[in-house]
């Protein structure tokens, strides 16, 4: 009985580990499945990012630009202004 008694209780311990492998290849898959989806969420969140840089370099330059052209409008309103007050002082 002794030897019938260890295959029993060696069956027992090949099932719970047997279980214990499945709950964990189940865990891992699911670990798996969830990286990829994050993995996802984060490309479509790079493309956000990259995108939305994009748009920020643009803006800036844009608005660099339109300083730069109000800078030389107003210097150059400025720079008629103080020649018409020239000639009319020269002409007074």
């Amino acid at each position: 009985m002794q030897h019938s008694d260890h295959i029993t209780e060696q069956n027992k311990l090949l099932d719970e580990l047997h279980s214990s492998v499945m709950n964990t290849r189940h865990y891992a898959v699911s670990i798996g499945d969830d990286l990829r989806e994050q993995d996802g969420m984060l490309d479509g969140l790079h493309s956000g990012v990259s995108h939305a840089a994009d748009e920020s370099r643009r803006q800036n330059s844009n608005v660099t630009r339109l300083l730069w052209e109000s800078e030389d409008k107003g210097f150059c309103v400025a720079v008629t202004v103080l020649l018409l007050i020239l000639l009319l002082l020269l002409l007074i």
